[in-house]
């Protein structure tokens, strides 16, 4: 029997997803919380949500540990229940750690205010479990997503060794993170996905192209770098002419924009699945940029991150128009 390439999903920071709905958020006063939802949540987990959606399984790991990381658990459990494709749970059990609680107040007009717990520190032996986990089972034709934050202390070699270790077995990985390991990161993946300002954070760079070159030339394939209501631009190395693809984000009513990048992040490891690269070509074809950003679009109208309207993402789809991305900055 033929095995079917899969997508992994590595957290490595998980949490409780609270949302609150406050009409007119200010500090230093009460606010009253017209709404309230608890989630599992995490970066990694609203990609794996955005995916069952899609119809596409995946197979989710991270660290959980104490009364929250339980509480993880239960929640995800209930997702069984929606109509998408499963979400396999392969989570790194380590009690004497808490897993951490993010909060996401959400105004009446739209805007977003995150306040989002650091989570615990990973040890060497932590870590190296969370490889094994993440690694266990991966052929050629996977995909690995990591995505979110590390851990506190995560060093660069851990994360580029775990990288190293899903290119050695045949799979494609696409990176969603910050800071020092997103550019450790590029040199040893397929695709990144930094919003602006951490491409420029992340590289020291004065633009987008420049930070994309930057990361392109220390070995990523793809640079897919979100401009907020501006789009999304795609960098590719490799193909005849490898310049830069750009896609405009429509119009759309903004509820929650908190999970746009990961519904992005969703729409293209579906593509890595579903459409390999052939040899010699770019990792990834206009086509994919086009669906990061009518997925993306969709979920923003959405009030929770993870959750995206598929209607009307397939029709911003047919409406997308992607085009070289000369002049753009």
């Amino acid at each position: 029997m033929t095995r079917r390439p899969r997508i992994t999903i590595l957290t490595p920071n998980p949490a409780i997803d609270v949302t609150y709905e406050v009409p007119e958020p200010a500090l230093g006063c009460t606010n009253r919380v017209t709404a309230v939802s608890r989630r599992a949540g995490g970066k990694g987990l609203n990609v794996a949500a955005v995916l069952s959606r899609l119809g596409l399984a995946c197979r989710v790991t991270g660290p959980l540990g104490g009364p929250a990381g339980q509480e993880l658990r239960e929640l995800l459990r209930h997702w069984d229940h929606q109509d998408g494709a499963a979400i396999v749970p392969a989570w790194v059990d380590l009690p004497r750690l808490t897993t951490r609680t993010t909060v996401t107040v959400i105004a009446q007009d739209g805007t977003a205010t995150g306040l989002y717990e650091p989570g615990p520190a990973l040890d060497r032996d932590d870590w190296q479990a969370l490889t094994r986990a993440a690694l266990k089972d991966l052929g050629p034709g996977d995909v690995l997503a990591v995505c979110g934050s590390c851990p506190p202390g995560t060093s660069a070699e851990q994360l580029t060794d775990l990288l190293a270790g899903a290119r050695q077995r045949g799979a494609r990985t696409i990176v969603d993170t910050s800071g020092p390991l997103l550019a450790a990161a590029a040199a040893v993946c397929d695709v990144v996905t930094p919003n602006r300002e951490e491409l420029l954070q992340a590289t020291g760079a004065q633009s987008l192209h420049e930070g994309a070159q930057a990361l392109l030339d220390s070995g990523t394939g793809a640079v897919v770098a979100s401009d907020g209501p501006r789009g999304m631009i795609l960098f590719t190395s490799g193909g005849q002419d490898p310049h830069p693809w750009y896609a405009p984000a429509p119009r759309v009513e903004v509820v929650n924009p908190t999970g746009a990048g990961d519904s992005a992040v969703a729409a293209l490891a579906a593509e890595l699945l579903n459409h390999p690269p052939a040899p010699g070509s770019p990792v990834l074809q206009p086509r994919a940029l086009a669906a990061a950003v009518a997925l993306s679009a969709s979920a923003v109208t959405t009030p929770v991150a993870g959750a995206v309207d598929l209607s009307l993402s397939n029709q911003l789809l047919s409406q997308i128009k992607v085009v070289p991305a000369h002049g753009t900055d």
